[in-house]
């Protein structure tokens, strides 16, 4: 098995200080908290969880394949992602 070391990751203090009191709630402190995702994180080779909330992405990212592809071709971006000069300018 492997050696514990000390790694520095930036925290914002409020976010810390929160998830310590989370934490501490089940009976454990941060650092097994995130080692505990950490090995979870590594296991998965993913999240292991789904994130919520608000999205930052922009609206259009939840919009219909096919609709996205219409509206390029109306401004007359094609599938190669090159204007091809046939936008709208009404």
């Amino acid at each position: 098995m492997s050696k514990d070391t000390t790694l520095t990751i930036r925290l914002n203090k409020d976010v810390k200080a929160h998830a310590s009191e989370v934490a501490a709630g089940m009976g454990i402190d941060l650092s097994m908290a995130v080692n505990m995702f950490l090995v979870e994180l590594t296991k998965a080779n993913e999240l292991p969880f789904v994130p919520t909330g608000k999205s930052n992405f922009p609206d259009i990212w939840n919009d219909d394949p096919k609709d996205i592809a219409a509206f390029n071709q109306q401004i007359g971006i094609m599938a190669d992602g090159v204007s091809h000069g046939g936008e709208n300018t009404d």
